[in-house]
C-alpha cells in the first residue's frame, strides 16, 4: 500500500471530511452534486440494487466555489440536509455527504469534485489495506439498473481488467421531459456512438465511450495513473485515456446506466450543453463529423508498419500517397518529429505498432478530426453519417428511417471491446 500513501501525500484533500468515519467497503461510488434539485431518483436506484460482495459506500460531493453567491451556498446546504434526511433501507449501502465548499475558482468543476471523492476512496482503501477496492464514478442525475453492483463485482472478480466503461442508454421517450429534449438526446447519443464506431472501423485501438457517469476502476489503477485531473470539462476523457494506455481495460455490458437527457450549462461541453444548444437554436438536426475524415485516416492506419524506423525522406514519400487532408494535418502537427523517437526505441515492429498510438492517441485524433472540419470538410446530419457508416461496414440500413431506429441499431452493435 506504499503507492497509495505516496499518492495521498502528494494530493492533500480539499475537504475536512474524516475518512475514518466510512464503514468498511469494497466498493465506493463517487457522485458530484452541484445545484441539483432532486437526488432521490439516483439514490433510490442505488438503494434497489443487490449488493453481493461486501459493502458499498456512496460519497456525494456537494461542492461550491470559493466566490460562490449566497444563493448557491444556500442551495448546496439545502442539498446536504436532503441527503442527510434520506433513508437508505439497503443495509449494505451507506451514504455519506461530503461538504467541499470554498474550492479554488481555477479548478472548480465536476473534475475536481470527482477527484475529491475518488481521493477519499483511495484513503479509505489504504486504511483497509485493500489495493483492489473498486471506485465507481456516477452522476447525480443518472439511474442504474438493479444488477449494477452485482455486474461490477463480477466484472472485476472474474477478469484481470483494471477498469471499464459501463454500458449506457439515455431515456429517449417518456413524460419527464419535453418531446424536443428526447429528440435532441436521441441524436446526440447517436453522434457519440457513431464517433466511437467510426474509430473502430478505421482500426483505432482505444475506441471506447468516455462518460463520467459510466465508469469503474480498481483503486490501484487510479493511483498508478496519478488520479483524476481537475479539468473543468472533459475530465473523464483525459482520465480514461490514461487508463487505456495501461491496458487491461474493457467494456461492461451486463448492466446499464441511464444518464439524464436534461439541458445544462454548468459544463463547457458534453451532453447537457449539446442538448441545450439544439433546443435554444431550435435546430433539431445534429450535425456530426463528416465520415470522409475517418475514411481518410484509415489510409494512414493501414500503413502503420511502413513507418517503423523510417527515414524522414522515406516518410515524406509515404505521406504523399495519403489523402491531402491527412497529409496537411501531419505536416502542421509535426508528426514525424513526434514519431521518430518512439520508432527508434522499439526493438520490434510489434512493439512499434502498439506504441504508434502513443503518438496518434485519442487527443491527437480529436485534433485531427477538428482540423479537417475547420479547413476542408463540412459536418453532416447525424442520421446521414451514421447510415453511411453502416453501409460502409456492409450492415443492413435500408429499412431504417428514424433516428430512434438507427440509435437502437448502434446500441446493439457496440460493446465487448477489451484493451490490452
Amino acid at each position: 500500500m506504499q503507492a497509495f500513501k505516496k499518492y495521498l501525500s502528494k494530493h492533500p484533500p480539499f475537504t475536512s471530511f474524516n475518512v475514518d468515519t466510512i464503514k468498511k467497503a469494497d466498493t465506493v461510488v463517487v457522485i458530484p452534486a452541484y445545484l441539483e434539485d432532486n437526488l432521490a431518483p439516483t439514490l433510490n436506484s442505488l438503494r434497489a440494487c443487490d449488493v453481493v460482495n461486501g459493502n458499498v459506500a456512496v460519497l456525494i460531493i456537494v461542492n461550491a466555489c470559493i466566490n460562490a453567491t449566497q444563493e448557491v451556498v444556500a442551495h448546496q446546504r439545502k442539498t446536504i440536509r436532503q441527503i442527510e434526511e434520506y433513508t437508505c433501507h439497503n443495509t449494505s449501502i451507506t451514504i455519506y455527504v461530503i461538504e467541499a465548499f470554498d474550492l479554488p475558482k481555477k479548478h472548480f468543476g465536476a473534475g475536481l469534485a470527482r477527484k475529491i471523492g475518488m481521493d477519499l476512496a483511495v484513503a479509505h482503501f489504504s486504511l483497509m489495506d485493500n489495493k483492489d477496492g473498486i471506485i465507481v464514478s456516477l452522476d447525480a442525475d443518472s439511474i442504474v439498473e438493479p444488477n449494477y453492483f452485482e455486474a461490477i463485482n463480477d466484472f472485476f472478480a472474474n477478469t484481470k481488467n483494471n477498469g471499464c466503461s459501463i454500458r449506457f442508454a439515455h431515456p429517449t421517450q417518456g413524460n419527464d421531459f419535453d418531446e424536443n429534449i428526447y429528440t435532441a438526446i436521441t441524436q446526440y447519443e447517436l453522434h457519440l456512438r457513431y464517433y466511437v464506431q467510426a474509430l473502430r472501423f478505421i482500426g483505432f485501438p482505444y475506441a471506447v465511450h468516455t462518460i463520467g457517469s459510466c465508469l469503474a476502476f480498481r483503486a490501484s489503477a487510479y493511483v498508478s495513473v496519478g488520479g483524476m485531473n481537475r479539468r473543468q470539462g472533459g475530465e473523464e476523457f483525459y482520465f480514461i485515456q490514461k487508463l487505456l494506455q495501461q491496458g487491461a481495460y474493457a467494456e461492461l455490458n451486463s448492466t446499464c446506466v441511464h444518464p439524464s437527457p436534461r439541458m445544462s450549462s454548468r459544463v463547457p461541453f458534453g451532453t447537457g450543453p449539446s442538448v441545450k444548444k439544439m433546443i435554444d437554436d431550435n435546430e433539431l438536426n445534429y450535425m456530426t463529423y463528416n465520415l470522409q475524415g475517418f475514411i481518410d485516416m484509415k489510409e494512414l492506419l493501414d500503413k502503420i508498419e511502413e513507418f517503423y524506423q523510417i527515414s524522414e525522406e522515406k516518410y515524406n514519400e509515404i505521406i504523399l500517397t495519403l489523402p491531402g487532408r491527412v497529409r496537411s494535418f501531419l505536416v502542421t502537427s509535426n508528426f514525424y518529429n513526434n514519431l521518430k523517437p518512439v520508432s527508434d526505441n522499439c526493438s520490434t515492429i510489434t512493439v512499434f505498432k502498439k506504441r504508434f498510438f502513443e503518438v496518434l492517441n485519442a487527443f491527437k485524433l480529436v485534433k485531427y478530426i477538428n482540423y479537417t472540419h475547420e479547413h476542408f470538410l463540412e459536418r453532416m446530419p447525424i442520421f446521414d453519417a451514421a447510415s453511411e457508416l453502416l453501409e460502409l461496414m456492409n450492415l443492413e440500413s435500408e429499412d431504417i428511417f428514424e433516428d430512434s431506429e438507427l440509435l437502437q441499431k448502434y446500441r446493439e452493435m457496440q460493446g465487448g471491446i477489451t484493451i490490452g
